[in-house]
């Protein structure tokens, strides 16, 4: 930042330098005749038109340092524009990100409501008939939005996106949440670029995991007991 306004200042300084050359040579060409022409007798006026004769080559040299003034003010100040333009550019470009970030915290807002309150879970219609959306399934989305997110705002590289959704989708729960959601979610984004390129690396990375094993009804048993067992308080030593 400190860099960019020294270069701005050197500009300025160089423009009014080329401005104020030009107009001193300009005015000097103007009045250093007209004072020749007033002060001097014809024998001395004609000694000095050989002389100015003999110097044309020093005029032609003068004009040209002024049109080489003015050309360099021209590509400066074409350059200062320049630099304007980009910065709106990026100025616009970040104004657009952060007004879709803060639509997706009103979205991930909307979600934790519907994950604390099963009535409002009941507002949001199935992502396939027959498909009812539960509390993880919720969760998972809010995952997945945090991933599309931090790689939108340049937080993680592409590298680390997609190593990221590799790794969730050995979870059975975001691996089953993507096979829900995958058909509903290509309907509704098509035609978005950024929605259709994250889209596809999330599916590109449920294509490459491994479908999860279900689980046994003995396994499911064991894990109902031991989740009702931590629920239960400690009992008191008498």
């Amino acid at each position: 930042m400190v860099s960019e306004v020294r270069g701005r200042r050197l500009n300025i300084l160089a423009i009014s330098a080329g401005l104020v050359l030009g107009v001193t040579v300009v005015a000097a060409g103007v009045i250093l005749p007209v004072l020749l022409l007033l002060r001097t007798q014809d024998a001395e006026l004609h000694r000095w038109s050989e002389i100015g004769q003999a110097v044309t080559p020093v005029g032609v040299l003068f004009s040209g340092v002024a049109f080489i003034a003015i050309a360099l003010t021209l590509l400066l100040q074409n350059r200062e524009l320049r630099n304007q333009r980009d910065e709106l550019a990026i100025a616009r470009e970040e104004q657009m990100r952060s007004s879709e970030i803060a639509l997706r915290e009103l979205h991930t807002g909307l979600i934790r409501m519907a994950i604390d309150d099963p009535e409002l879970r009941q507002v949001w219609p199935e992502m396939a008939p027959g498909l009812v959306v539960s509390k993880k399934d919720h969760y998972c989305n809010l995952i997945l939005n945090l991933q599309k997110v931090a790689y939108e705002t340049h937080t993680i590289e592409l590298g680390e996106l997609r190593g990221a959704l590799r790794y969730l989708m050995a979870s059975s729960d975001m691996y089953s949440f993507w096979a829900k959601a995958r058909s509903a979610r290509l309907a509704i984004t098509g035609g978005d670029d950024a929605e259709d390129f994250f889209t596809a690396e999330v599916d590109g990375a449920f294509s490459a995991a491994s479908p999860p094993r279900a689980h046994s009804p003995f396994r499911l048993l064991r894990s109902a007991l031991l989740q009702r067992l931590a629920r239960r308080p400690p009992r008191r030593a008498r």
